[in-house]
């Protein structure tokens, strides 16, 4: 039975015993909302995050870090269609292409300026914009963390099998497609 402040306990209508006061939550609620959408994608986001960060630890670098220098490496590469002129990608650009806000995203660079992994520069064409370009230092850090990636990508491939792994991924792409109108 809940005891509020001066030890009485109160009861909602159903007889259920309440907390302070508030509504005691229904047991069919909380089943309901075990399986949500957003609160399961977290779960096995944090135990992805785990297996992939085991592995690029040796590197010296997240699974966050690899990511972002990735996108930053794609940047920087001619031919590649993400390419850019200038090599690099704005806050605003790297922020969209990753799906994170720009604040935090600058939180997550701090680290990779701090190792000189990346380097900031001002945009040629609009001094107010800042670009994130990958150093040389980042693309050596990068190329040692891929095989550990591949390490990890191969975990994942045996632990769900193939099948799974590749329907997961093409489901994982229709989501981002369908959140982004969202």
């Amino acid at each position: 039975m809940a005891r509020v402040k001066d030890g009485r306990t109160r009861r909602s209508e159903d007889g259920r015993a309440t907390h302070g006061g508030d509504e005691a939550i229904d047991p069919r609620l909380l089943r309901e909302i075990s399986g949500c959408t957003c609160l399961q994608f977290r779960r096995i986001s944090r135990r992805m995050t785990q297996i992939y960060d085991r592995h690029l630890a040796a590197a010296d670098i997240t699974s966050n870090q690899f990511g972002l220098l990735t996108y930053l490496q794609a940047a920087a590469t001619p031919g590649i269609r993400v390419a850019t002129a200038s090599g690099g990608l704005s806050i605003g650009q790297l922020a969209e292409r990753i799906g994170m806000d720009p604040t935090t995203l600058n939180r997550n660079l701090k680290p990779l300026l701090e190792a000189r992994l990346v380097r900031d520069a001002v945009d040629g064409a609009d001094a107010r914009i800042r670009q994130i370009l990958i150093t040389e230092r980042g693309r050596q850090r990068l190329s040692q963390a891929i095989p550990l990636w591949r390490a990890a990508q191969a975990e994942m491939t045996r632990a769900l099998g193939s099948d799974t792994a590749q329907s997961l991924n093409g489901l994982l792409e229709t989501t981002v497609a369908a959140l982004a109108e969202v």
